[in-house]
């Protein structure tokens, strides 16, 4: 028998289902569509992850992207135009979308419209107006997994054109499924739990300021401190407390002065003077008789008298007589020595009256006294506000501060021991509990700017304690100490009536 010839395989010549459905849905067409849609292969339904376009007129936007305003469209549109939209969004279809989002269903702007929106909205606007086909990847697996919101973060997070408050507001969608700062910054991908709070406390701002941020009058990190501003129960979106924020965003805006000044001249404000920047008040018969029984410690140092001991210079093994000059007594406080009655009644009787009986002298001198303290609690503070910033002072100023301290070695154990406290209440530098013990630490390291810090925090300290030594007898050097607080805008001291008296800007009470 004779062997059968090998049969010579047929071409295709598009006989199969694929190309049917290519010649169906028109792909090789050489004709575009009408309305800018999609074309060639981009006519087909496309599958999860795959790459498509599609008219933009028959994709929605999605309601959970946070976008307040679309920015800078003029140059994409012309971009689009001349390209088309090269850089694909992300969609999915919109009624996946509803029925694994129910809780959005409502707010669904289209539902009638294929395919929603992930990212990629600016792209969407432009195409639409220039009047292109949108390129797409179908992410229907993000409905499917309910990750929408964290895809639309991740993508956006880096974005220039997203404002603190547009980012704030789509973190809080993962804030509103209950997640925890931690699982936001995992899921966000914005690194840690810190950084997401800082997003989110912006939404705890009164709407004036939360607008500023948006419209990039404002930074993000001088929102961030005006949200720290809280009320006196610790809370930070009462009315209280955006009462205060909105006082020092005034200040701020008015006075050009920073946000972490206009914090702390707040809680100057509130710290001391409660009820606005007047007098203290004559104290009441008990309070006097109690305050001429006690021995009040050194306002400006009050917090850490367990630290001046060494001030003395009693902890360093010396005889304490260079740091009993340096540590002399501030003339409106106790000593504690023993000698309080002495001073308070030279003449040993109470001048003749007792505590019912005190005459209009002693009244004006304890007015005085407590007036003195609380200026010098509030310069404290004020020095405490400049230490905080990373730059400390102009050349000039920091020179003619350290010339102070350098020259005047005597007041250099108690400038270093006030420094030291203001320092680790800042939570600067090591935790030495001895004054002399955490600057040789200091001064070992390699710490430039810690140095700096340290170096510029006692020259601070020298003036402050000759200040309040010197009270109320204020020379040259006392006068150009405060109003280098004053003239700073990083604190914009507001000197108290009593410092006014002493700058010789109001005439004194008791002339």
């Amino acid at each position: 028998m004779p062997t059968p010839a090998r049969r010579t395989p047929k071409r295709n010549k598009g006989g199969g289902k694929l190309n049917a459905a290519r010649a169906e849905a028109g792909v090789d067409s050489p004709e575009p569509p009408a309305g800018g849609g999609p074309t060639g292969i981009h006519t087909l339904e496309p599958e999860d992850g795959e790459l498509f376009e599609h008219n933009p007129a028959d994709i929605g936007p999605n309601p959970m992207n946070r976008r307040l305003a679309l920015r800078n469209m003029d140059e994409m549109i012309e971009s689009v135009k001349r390209q088309g939209v090269h850089t694909p969004g992300a969609a999915m279809h919109t009624k996946l979308f509803m029925a694994q989002y129910p809780e959005w269903a409502d707010q669904v702007q289209y539902p009638e419209r294929t395919y929603i929106l992930g990212p990629g909205h600016r792209r969407h606007a432009a195409a639409l107006a220039a009047g292109k086909p949108m390129l797409l990847i179908l992410r229907d697996r993000w409905a499917k997994d309910r990750t929408v919101e964290e895809n639309l973060i991740s993508e956006n997070n880096d974005r220039d054109d997203l404002s603190p408050i547009e980012q704030a507001l789509q973190l809080d969608l993962l804030r509103q499924r209950g997640m925890t700062g931690e699982q936001i910054a995992e899921r966000s991908g914005y690194g840690t739990r810190g950084t997401v709070s800082k997003f989110l406390n912006l939404l705890d701002l009164p709407q004036e300021i939360q607008d500023e941020l948006h419209e990039r009058r404002m930074s993000h990190g001088d929102g961030y401190t005006l949200s720290t501003i809280r009320d006196a129960d610790k809370k930070n979106d009462t009315e209280a407390a955006h009462e205060l924020q909105l006082r020092a965003f005034g200040w701020m805006r008015d006075e050009g002065v920073t946000a972490e000044a206009a914090k702390g001249r707040l809680k100057m404000q509130s710290t001391v003077f409660p009820a606005g920047n007047t007098m203290t008040e004559a104290p009441d018969e008990a309070e006097s008789e109690e305050s001429s029984q006690s021995s009040p410690a050194d306002v400006s140092r009050r917090k850490h008298g367990a630290d001046e001991t060494e001030a003395s210079g009693q902890p360093d093994g010396g005889d304490g007589s260079e740091a009993g000059a340096s540590s002399s007594p501030i003339p409106h406080q106790s000593t504690g020595d023993g000698n309080d009655q002495e001073q308070q009644d030279p003449q040993g009787e109470g001048g003749g009256a007792g505590p019912d009986g005190d005459g209009p002298e002693d009244q004006a001198e304890r007015d005085r006294i407590a007036a003195a303290g609380e200026s010098a609690e509030r310069r404290s503070l004020a020095c405490q506000m400049l230490i905080a910033q990373e730059k400390y002072a102009s050349a000039p100023d920091l020179s003619a501060l350290l010339v102070n301290a350098v020259l005047n070695p005597i007041e250099w154990k108690a400038a270093a021991a006030l420094a030291h406290s203001w320092l680790r209440d800042l939570g600067k530098g090591p935790n030495s509990q001895r004054p002399s013990s955490y600057f040789t630490e200091v001064s070992e390291s390699d710490d430039a700017s810690l140095k700096r810090r340290a170096a510029f925090a006692i020259a601070l300290a020298a003036n402050e304690v000759h200040a309040t030594e010197n009270d109320p007898e204020w020379d040259d050097r006392d006068r150009a100490h405060l109003e280098f607080l004053i003239t700073n805008k990083a604190v914009a001291y507001e000197p108290t009536e009593y410092e006014q008296e002493l700058l010789r800007l109001v005439p004194s009470k008791a002339q």
